[in-house]
């Protein structure tokens, strides 16, 4: 008897102990007890979802350098090229919510869902932070007549369906020419072209009159002189461009940057996004990088996860009424 009594009373126990451990890893966060003081352990995969060359590619990789600082590893870019960026985003977006995979966006992930282009948005990811903006710039080739974007709509207004705009539909550089066209009361021929690099391809070749592109981007071919630049679609001038006038001084009430930011897969621990978050704003800050940035033509407005989900609720009302005022959505 004694001997049963005993079996019963460690069995009690050990049903006990059990049922305890089982309580200790249930809770209301899956992540609950873990530790991420370590993150991260391994290297990193950035996702830039255009190829490699074009102006966010060379702007991530210049984040990347001074990331790998202040994380301590490294942080691998892996281009994934096509679909005006939804193949490569649709990449991040099913990858796992470990923070070893990090997505580079930007406005084209809404934009593309709003123009029926992906199924997805910017709320199907985590926001981690906005890191830059580009200013946009509507670019011909040197040896077109047009000295100005006032030239432009002259032709346009006489001529209407004349003149053909490259731009990457479902992306920033499709609301470009979508929002000069409601403004002006004009009508132009949209090219679909995969990202910047194939855009500014096209117009060397004359293969199309117009297309938008940044500072970065450009670059090179504005100092050779093989591009034109005829208006600057901002509401302030560029310091890296002076002279270049804004399409509002030109009478057209439109204005578009490029809003580059870094996203993680849904679901990734709000540790880990704020890790993330705060090694973003650290390179933001650093003085050398901002110089590099400035270089290239790029502001640095690095604004913190829950600041930039606010931002991009803004924005994507924004895109969307331009989209709706032109009927590209209904």
């Amino acid at each position: 008897m004694k001997r049963i009594f005993y079996l019963l009373m460690t069995f009690s126990i050990l049903m006990v102990l059990v049922a305890c451990g089982n309580d200790s890893s249930t809770g209301e966060g899956s992540n609950e007890g873990e530790n991420f003081s370590n993150y991260p352990e391994e290297n990193i995969t950035l996702i830039v979802p255009w190829g490699a060359g074009g102006d966010t590619d060379v702007i991530a990789r210049t984040v990347n350098k001074y990331l790998e600082e202040e994380l301590g590893t490294k942080v691998i870019t892996q281009n994934i090229g096509g679909g005006g960026g939804v193949i490569g985003a649709t990449e991040g977006l099913s990858a796992d919510p470990d923070g070893y995979t990090i997505i580079n966006g930007h406005d084209s992930i809404g934009i593309s869902k709003l123009s029926g282009t992906s199924d997805f948005d910017y709320f199907d990811f985590e926001p981690v932070a906005l890191m830059t903006t580009s200013s946009n710039i509507v670019v011909t080739n040197a040896d077109n007549d047009w000295d100005n974007m006032s030239d432009v709509i002259e032709q346009a207004k006489n001529e209407p369906g004349s003149i053909s705009f490259g731009a990457t539909v479902g992306s920033t550089t499709h609301t470009i020419p979508l929002g000069i066209m409601e403004d002006q009361g004009v009508e132009f021929n949209i090219v679909n072209y995969e990202g910047t690099a194939e855009r500014t391809q096209a117009l060397l070749g004359n293969h199309v009159d117009l297309a938008s592109t940044t500072v970065p981007a450009a670059k090179d071919y504005i100092e050779s002189g093989d591009l034109k630049l005829l208006g600057l679609v901002s509401d302030e001038r560029n310091g890296e461009l002076p002279d270049l006038e804004t399409l509002k001084e030109q009478g057209i009430d439109f204005s578009s940057g490029t809003n580059r930011g870094y996203f993680l897969p849904k679901d990734t621990p709000q540790e880990i996004v704020e890790i993330l978050s705060e090694a973003l704003g650290n390179v933001a800050s650093n003085e050398e990088f901002q110089k590099e940035m400035k270089n290239l033509g790029v502001d640095v407005n690095y604004l913190a996860h829950e600041e930039y989900k606010e931002f991009l609720e803004e924005d994507l009302a924004e895109t969307e009424e331009i989209l709706r005022n032109q009927g590209v959505i209904e």
